[in-house]
């Protein structure tokens, strides 16, 4: 597998901390020598986004191609456009609030590499529809996923609908079924009809669960009433091509769930913390605490918080989803 590499596409509409942090997650926990280029797509963002990725593109080098629209086309444009540049042999379109874990892609390439029938990939994560597995409490996301690796190595089950939010793509899946149908705008959907459309092709739709990554969800976007209406939109578009064939698929997969087997089989030790470092949350200077720790679990690093004298309601603001199920002792 070593010739084996992918794209890495990443849209981007503002929010350019959680830019940063996808980033980072997917230089610190990737092989890059499984990557050939890294698209960041400027979606006509803020000034800070626009300076931010610039700084991005020059701290990790030629690895990453910048591309900014001039006005703002929305995401299902935006992914296609980056297919179009892409030449890699698989696609990873990789949404900005998600955080790669250790050897995500690479597990990923081998598990798509052993099925050429395999069209479309996505792992499991905390946000991911009906694939999501919450992290424990005094865990995170790399504990999670090391305990998957070490669980179901290579496991797949058949997908009823994957989620885009990272969502693996073969090239010859790519050059069959085309791009993503623009009629979904800015989103929502466009993912799972795609999938169908390349299931009639004769390609497969599966969930690794060997793979856990962290989704923060709909940070650009966010819960408003206009997204929501988009959302409603989106769907009746997909159920009036595909509700039939959906529903029929989503009851051979209840019947084949795959977090009802990882619920079932996945085993938690007890030595699950011996290499941790203990980290003692103090009042100076919180800010920079909770990004060093934040930056310490991107990176991999076993790490336990305690907060001491029952202040972590105090400080509950300042951490971010990705810290508090770090939190092993509240006293």
């Amino acid at each position: 597998m070593s010739n084996i590499k992918c794209d890495v596409v990443i849209p981007i509409y503002n929010q350019i901390e959680w830019v940063r942090k996808c980033v980072k997650a997917l230089f610190c926990n990737t092989d890059m020598n499984y990557v050939n280029k890294v698209y960041l797509i400027d979606d006509a963002s803020s000034l800070e986004t626009k300076e931010g990725c610039e700084k991005i593109a020059v701290q990790y080098g030629e690895r990453i191609e910048l591309i900014r629209n001039k006005k703002n086309q929305g995401f299902v444009k935006n992914c296609n456009m980056a297919f179009d540049l892409s030449k890699a042999d698989y696609v990873l379109l990789l949404n900005s609030d998600c955080l790669l874990s250790h050897n995500a892609i690479p597990k990923m390439l081998k598990a798509m590499e052993k099925n050429k029938k395999i069209g479309l990939l996505t792992p499991v994560s905390n946000k991911a529809s009906n694939f999501s597995y919450q992290i424990r409490e005094g865990y995170d996301y790399q504990k999670i996923n090391k305990l998957f690796e070490q669980n179901f190595a290579g496991k797949v089950f058949d997908a009823c609908t994957i989620v885009g939010f990272c969502l693996m793509i073969s090239r010859s899946c790519l050059n069959d079924v085309g791009h993503f149908d623009e009629i979904f705008g800015t989103g929502y959907s466009e993912e799972t009809d795609y999938q169908f459309k390349a299931m009639a092709k004769g390609y497969e739709a599966k969930v690794l669960i060997d793979t856990y990554v962290f989704h923060e969800c709909r940070v650009s976007f966010g819960n408003s009433d206009e997204q929501t209406k988009i959302r409603d939109k989106n769907l009746s578009i997909f159920f009036s091509r595909w509700g039939g064939l959906y529903y029929k698929l989503h009851e051979e997969y209840l019947k084949n769930d795959p977090l009802q087997y990882i619920s079932k089989n996945l085993k938690y030790k007890k030595d699950d913390y011996k290499d941790e470092i203990v980290y003692t949350i103090n009042n100076n200077n919180l800010e920079k605490q909770i990004e060093f720790l934040n930056d310490s679990i991107i990176m991999g690093r076993s790490i336990r918080v305690i907060c001491k004298n029952n202040n972590y309601e105090k400080y509950n603001t300042f951490f971010t989803p990705l810290l508090k199920k770090s939190f092993f002792n509240k006293n």
